[in-house]
Parts: C-alpha cells; sequence; structure tokens
C-alpha cells in the first residue's frame, strides 16, 4: 500500500482464487443486510432525563462518578472537584465553550494572574508536540468538554482538533468531562451517525475521535482489578443539565 493507493490487488486475488479452486464474487451481488434494527432502536424511545438515568447506573460499573450541575453552578462544581483532586497542574484545551458556559477562568484570557500560574493550555502546531506531552503528563487534571456521552456504555466521546490533541485525555493522572445535557445519546450508533453525516456535508472531522470509558481498568493480572494502571486515576463527569 503506497500513498492510501491498494498496489496489485487484482493480481493477488487472481493468484488467491487460482490456489483455492474458487471464482470471485461480486460484492454487490451478495449486499449487507442487518438481521434487526437494534443498533438504531435500543434506548431511542428515552427522553434526556431517562437517558441521563441509564447512564449513571452504568457510569458506576466503571468505576466513574457522574455529577449534575447547571450552569450558573458549573465554575463551582469544577472548582469543588478540582480541590477534591488535591489542586495541581491543570492542562485546557483551547476551546470557546468553556467561555460560553461561564468557565472564564480556565482560558487563556482569563489565566493571568499569580493564582492561575498552575493553569497550563494546549499548543496548536505540530511543533509544539513534545511541550504538549510534558504538560499532559506532568498535569494532576484536564478539564475538557465530551461531544456525546453514550448512556448504554457510559461513555464520553471526544475529538482530536487543533485545539485539543489525545495526549490531553490519557496522560493526565485526574480527567473532568462536561457534558451538556443536550449531548446525552443513546448509544455509540447516534455519535456515529452524526461523524458520518458532518462528513458527507464537507465537514471537518478530528484526527481521531475517542469513545473513553472512565479511568483506566486492568484486570489482566492474577484477575485482580486495577484502575488508572495507564490513564487518569479518577475520571468524573460532570452533566450541565439546562442547557
Amino acid at each position: 500500500m503506497t500513498n492510501a493507493n491498494i498496489q496489485n490487488r487484482a493480481a493477488f486475488f487472481k493468484n488467491l482464487n487460482e490456489k483455492l479452486g474458487t471464482e470471485r464474487q461480486s460484492v454487490k451481488a451478495h449486499p449487507f443486510h442487518p438481521i434487526n434494527d437494534l443498533p438504531e432502536t435500543t434506548l431511542a424511545d428515552k427522553s434526556p432525563e431517562e437517558l441521563l438515568e441509564v447512564a449513571k447506573k452504568r457510569v458506576e460499573k466503571i468505576n466513574t462518578k457522574l455529577i449534575e450541575t447547571t450552569k450558573d453552578q458549573l465554575a463551582v462544581t469544577i472548582n469543588q472537584i478540582i480541590e477534591e483532586f488535591g489542586q495541581g497542574k491543570i492542562l485546557l484545551p483551547i476551546d470557546e465553550r468553556f467561555s460560553t458556559y461561564g468557565l472564564d477562568r480556565f482560558t487563556q484570557k482569563g489565566a493571568f494572574g499569580e493564582e492561575n500560574e498552575q493553569l497550563k493550555f494546549w499548543q496548536k502546531g505540530s511543533e509544539h508536540r513534545e511541550t504538549n506531552i510534558d504538560n499532559a503528563q506532568r498535569a494532576n487534571i484536564a478539564i475538557a468538554f465530551a461531544e456525546f456521552l453514550l448512556a448504554e456504555s457510559g461513555s464520553v466521546v471526544v475529538e482530536t482538533n487543533a485545539g485539543q490533541g489525545r495526549s490531553l485525555h490519557f496522560l493526565p493522572q485526574h480527567y473532568i468531562s462536561i457534558i451538556p445535557m443536550s449531548k446525552i445519546v443513546p448509544r455509540s450508533t447516534q455519535a456515529a451517525a452524526y461523524y458520518a453525516q458532518k462528513q458527507a456535508k464537507g465537514g471537518k472531522v478530528g484526527s481521531a475521535i475517542h469513545f473513553i470509558s472512565g479511568p483506566s481498568n486492568s484486570g489482566d493480572i492474577e484477575m485482580q482489578l486495577v484502575v488508572g494502571l495507564h490513564g487518569p486515576l479518577a475520571v468524573y463527569y460532570v452533566v450541565v443539565k439546562d442547557m
């Protein structure tokens, strides 16, 4: 495979068919037909409030804490979680939603002053790759908005873009995910459909879409569950209910 172009495919399949003594079959002659519509209908009849209740029960099983708040109380809620995590260095993305939700303290414009010296921001540009990774490794806390919360699995969906790379979500010791109530969807089907539609309309999609289900868990060592072995030690979901 060179420059994303498949080379010698026809010759490869011709040789394979000759060795197996078979004939190639057209994909169009055997179209895929799903056996049911469960991917689209599972939890589809639930209201946002009902989806939130489903998510709350699910996150308990993935060692994650879900906190409900309002836009007016969001800053207070975030500050309380930061104190619970022991404060320290905080890594933040470049994201206009922080201002939209009244979190001006967590923007570059509002980060000046002695009391905010611990705040670090993701730097745009490939030339800052090593600096961003280093800041992520040193950070005690990362805070970012999620694109979606999947009620069925308790996973949050985040998108890698110029304002936030994947290191921001995985390397800090603690992670706070902010989720607007309107972004709670039944399952991964809806998130995948959103990005498919966005691409079909010519919209720009980040270089990676991550589905994060709480802190990392590993149970393959003597069947003992270890939380935070290769990722954040703790993850909080903060659902903002009045937007």
